[in-house]
């Protein structure tokens, strides 16, 4: 994210809607080529709204390259049928069922480790680059937010908001909480309304608030969860110290683990491969894409330090209740994220409930949880949640981690 100082005076909002004539692939193909819109309907009043850049290979392969600000995902879109598609996410479960309509798709967004029917109605059409349809406003809103979820309630939560704007973008930022972030925010303001959202194939999240002083509105994620919010300005607002929300209970020695391999084999802390090596224990799960950002950082770590004795290992928690499934799983993460580290299955049913599974451990706030251990694997940091590339303190915590993991190799 590139980040720019907050602007004192009034940040002009001049979009215009964009629709262009969609170009047609080679006559083998079913879709229109270029850019779509597309839209989730979430619940009966809440479009989630995203672009995604189509790209055609042949009769029966396309690639749907998702847009949310900076992050580009590229999912499959597989013909199964006359007319039928279905789009598959990288690393995630989630997936599209679709039909084609002229130069329209229709059908359902399907999570299948969801309790219930998870289905939500989609559609996309052709040809459109906005996100969200656009008129001039006058609001300025760079630069860092307080924002209070569920204000007044005992559900009451805290987030530090950080947005930007540009003239060809729109509105883009994150919100970053105690345990973790909401990734890559895009939208925009129009009639005295800022929308924003974003889809990573396994976070729907869309946000409205009407732009005053502060920003007043709501947060809808997935198909149920909905919080009011508000925002203001306060610069003295920081969020808890993330080094300092989990740790080792009283009476415990230490961290342990002992968990299969994708092969089955019972891997532990006190294999030989593992002795005098400093170690990060990830606590982390295929569906999150918190841990997506954070699996991305642990892998190019590995390959920086694993020649100088650092050793990564992912304790995955899947939320399938079948284990064969969570297998299949947490092997398509690691294959689409490329990890070169060890990965085992600690949990494969939603009641194999992570604190059980790590006793020793006060809670498990977030997923993910960064385990730091020296090389007599003696815990010396729990990292609680991840903010990613797309916050503004990533650069800081990349370049700090990367101290502290020198300090651990070196010792």
């Amino acid at each position: 994210m590139r980040i720019k100082l907050a602007l004192g005076g009034l940040v002009l909002f001049a979009f215009a809607a964009c629709q262009t004539e969609p170009q047609k692939s080679d006559e083998s193909s079913a879709l229109s080529e270029g850019i779509w819109q597309a839209t989730i309907l979430q619940n009966d009043s809440t479009e989630l709204k995203f672009n995604f850049n189509l790209e055609h290979v042949n009769d029966s392969l396309s690639y749907a390259t998702i847009q949310n600000a900076e992050e580009r995902l590229k999912a499959k879109v597989l013909k199964i049928a006359e007319d039928s598609f279905r789009i598959e996410m990288p690393v995630f479960a989630n997936h599209f069922i679709v039909k084609r309509e002229g130069d329209a798709l229709k059908g359902y967004y399907i999570n299948p480790d969801a309790s219930g029917d998870y289905r939500l109605p989609f559609t996309a059409k052709a040809g459109v680059s906005e996100r969200y349809e656009n008129t001039q406003h006058l609001f300025a809103m760079d630069g860092y937010w307080k924002v209070v979820f569920e204000p007044g309630t005992e559900e009451e939560y805290y987030g530090l908001a950080f947005f930007e704007w540009e003239e060809s973008k729109g509105v883009y930022g994150t919100i970053m909480t105690a345990t973790g972030d909401y990734r890559y925010l895009e939208g925009s303001g129009a009639a005295g309304m800022l929308q924003m959202s974003a889809f990573d194939g396994a976070h729907l999240f869309t946000f409205k608030a009407e732009l005053h002083d502060t920003l007043r509105g709501h947060f809808y994620s997935g198909r149920s969860y909905h919080a009011n919010w508000i925002a203001y300005r306060d610069s003295s607002f920081s969020l808890p110290d993330p080094d300092t929300l989990t740790y080792i209970k009283e009476g415990y020695a230490g961290f342990d683990f002992a968990f299969p391999d994708l092969n089955g084999d019972t891997i532990s802390l006190a294999d030989e491969r593992f002795a005098n090596k400093a170690m990060v224990i990830q606590i982390s799960g295929s569906w999150c894409p918190n841990c997506y950002d954070e699996s991305r950082y642990l892998s190019e770590v590995y390959e920086k330090y694993q020649s100088q004795g650092l050793e990564i290992v992912c304790l995955s928690f899947e939320r399938t209740r079948d284990y064969p499934t969570a297998q299949m799983r947490l092997a398509k993460m690691k294959r689409d994220l490329q990890m070169p580290y060890t990965v085992l299955l600690a949990g494969a049913t939603r009641e194999d409930k992570a604190s059980e599974k790590l006793p020793m451990l006060n809670h498990i706030m977030s997923y993910p949880t960064a385990i730091y251990l020296d090389k007599n694997h003696q815990v010396r940091k729990i990292h609680t949640g991840f903010a990613g590339p797309g916050t503004p303190v990533w650069e800081d915590f990349v370049s700090e981690n990367d101290a502290f993991l020198q300090k651990l190799l070196n010792e």
